[in-house]
């Protein structure tokens, strides 16, 4: 069932790369235009480019600062489905949040690979201010940003849907009489209650800081491009002086 719901995943992911490249391959020429104005605009001349190192500087900070924060609330998720919400007793292994184990293993699996992905993403984006590293180390920090957030996102609605499902008709009114039906979902809340909530606010946070991570990457691009531009500018005037 896991190794279904994973290539399910990833058939939803190529779709949605596909329809991307779709929309922007529609818009492509709106676009270059929008870009070729946000890089010649005024404001870039008069405030950008002259801090433009300084601007550099608080971007690595800042998203180098907002990914540890992400790690933590990843690690958070994993932590707490690996801890609390699978229990073994015996030689039996029960999973109470979502009802089948194997949805369990794969909330773990995919916390997992979010963590690991960003836990990378972070060293591989310090380390290459200080050391060289080989080209096979190398990966696009916006590619491990957006991969990681469609990870998330698509995990979440998997596993939330099955927890509102397992809710609903576990606990449906009329399968149990009004009183007991109360006691079985305190003890439900008392039980994972407390988990679940953790679960989710942090889910929630994780993607909350990937989205603002994703922000950040895109106006490093914008930057970059400024750079370079500068660059190109000052080596033609350079050629024209000799």
């Amino acid at each position: 069932m896991g190794f279904a719901i994973f290539n399910s995943i990833l058939q939803q992911n190529d779709l949605s790369f596909a329809t991307m490249k779709q929309i922007v391959g529609k818009n492509r020429h709106k676009i270059t235009s929008f870009y070729n104005q946000a890089v010649n605009h005024k404001l870039v001349e008069q405030f950008i480019a002259p801090n433009i190192q300084d601007i550099e500087y608080i971007l690595n900070v800042t998203k180098w600062s907002i990914e540890f924060f992400e790690i933590i609330s990843a690690a958070m998720v994993f932590g707490t489905i690996y801890d609390r919400m699978k229990w073994k007793i015996v030689d039996h292994t029960f999973c109470i949040w979502l009802g089948a184990v194997s949805k369990c293993d794969y909330g773990i699996h995919m916390s997992f690979i979010g963590l690991i992905v960003a836990m990378y993403s972070l060293t591989m984006s310090i380390s290459m201010q200080y050391i060289e590293l080989p080209p096979l180390m190398i990966f696009r920090e916006i590619d491990l940003n957006a991969f990681r957030l469609g990870l998330w996102w698509s995990t979440s609605a998997n596993l939330f849907y099955w927890y509102n499902n397992k809710i609903t008709y576990k606990y449906r009114e009329g399968k149990y009489r009004p009183l007991d039906r109360e006691e079985k979902m305190k003890l439900y809340d008392l039980m994972i209650g407390t988990e679940t909530r953790r679960v989710r606010r942090n889910w929630r946070w994780t993607i909350w800081f990937i989205c603002l991570n994703l922000i950040i990457r895109i106006f490093e691009i914008f930057i970059k491009s400024i750079k370079k531009k500068m660059e190109d500018k000052k080596k033609m005037e350079d050629k024209k002086k000799l």
